[in-house]
């Protein structure tokens, strides 16, 4: 029995084997390891995919955005004459010549996904 025997004749018996004893307890370290890392990080890797997830639900969503350049820079421009909405808006968008009609459209999706453009339509609707 394993249990009776001592260090040296386990290493012997290790040898004799064809395992190299140091080798073999290197394996095992980074083994031990690797499985002490995989659990401390169970909840990165748990909120990683969650992260994952929720991008690629946003890549899918599709927004009330008109389709034509003139009519995107029209509600944009819109947005930034309501009080309410023009401080969501960073600096950088508030001059409308500068933007390229992507940077009008990712804005308008991003204020989209907050919510706002619904307000505008139930604003719109109201008057």
């Amino acid at each position: 029995s394993i249990c009776n025997e001592s260090d040296d004749e386990l290493l012997e018996d290790l040898r004799q084997e064809g395992v190299d004893p140091e080798t073999e307890a290197n394996r095992l370290k980074d083994m031990m390891l690797d499985t002490l890392k995989a659990f401390q990080q169970r909840g990165l890797v748990s909120a990683q995919k969650g992260y994952r997830r929720r991008v690629e639900q946003l890549e899918k969503k599709k927004y009330p955005i008109p389709e034509g350049r003139q009519e995107r820079g029209s509600l944009f421009s819109l947005i930034l004459q309501q009080p309410q909405y023009a401080g969501l808006v960073t600096a950088q968008y508030r001059d409308l010549k500068d933007l390229s009609d992507e940077d009008i459209e990712t804005c308008l999706e991003d204020l989209a996904e907050l919510g706002i453009l619904d307000e505008m339509v139930k604003t719109d609707d109201e008057t």
